[in-house]
């Protein structure tokens, strides 16, 4: 059974990233991220002050504290900057968990959004030993599913009409799993 207890926030370090706990002095930084409509079209609704990412790392700060969520600030390994946000909501009974990742898209192109999930993805299936892995998306996010497919997440269905966004469009959204046995199968 796996032995993480949340008694500390599980830092992850790639060659680029360090993937950490968030501070009140991200917020700027982490509304540049959530106040992109072009980023958050299919995400949420775009921050307009930084107070709302300020309190975003509050309420988020209190997942992680009540065990339920696990919110890593992505920042840069040379100077700290926070670039996005990573989380994992993790099922312990069910050896399961979800997945989600914002970044701030200046940073796009890079293979960053690669770099932090193949992290965070180590982290779920060698720390946590999850069986399986989900994540939801619009099914017309190309980029995410982009970035899902290329781990090797597996299309599981699309709910039809399942999300009105900022277009004014209703859009599919698609559920994309993992397993264990898929990922020890290799990886990007």
């Amino acid at each position: 059974m796996p032995t993480f207890d949340y008694s500390e926030f599980p830092t992850l370090r790639t060659e680029r990233l360090v993937l950490r706990e968030l501070r009140g002095s991200d917020a700027e930084d982490l509304f540049a991220v959530r106040s992109d409509p072009y980023v958050q079209r299919y995400n949420s609704v775009p921050h307009t002050d930084v107070s709302e990412s300020a309190e975003m790392i509050e309420r988020l700060t209190e997942l992680f504290a009540k065990h339920e969520w696990i919110h890593w600030g992505v920042a840069l390994r040379e100077n700290d900057k926070l670039i996005g946000l990573y989380s994992l909501g993790w099922n312990e009974g069910h050896r399961r968990a979800e997945i989600g990742y914002d970044l701030n898209r200046a940073y796009w192109g890079k293979r960053l959004a690669s770099e932090a999930l193949g992290a965070m993805l180590a982290f779920a299936f060698d720390v946590l030993e999850v069986n399986r892995l989900e994540a939801q998306t619009i099914a017309d996010n190309h980029e995410s599913t982009r970035l899902l497919r290329k781990f090797g997440f597996q299309l599981e269905g699309v709910r039809r009409g399942y999300s009105l966004e900022e277009d004014g469009e209703f859009h599919g959204g698609a559920i994309y799993g993992l397993l264990r046995s898929e990922y020890e199968g290799g990886q990007a």
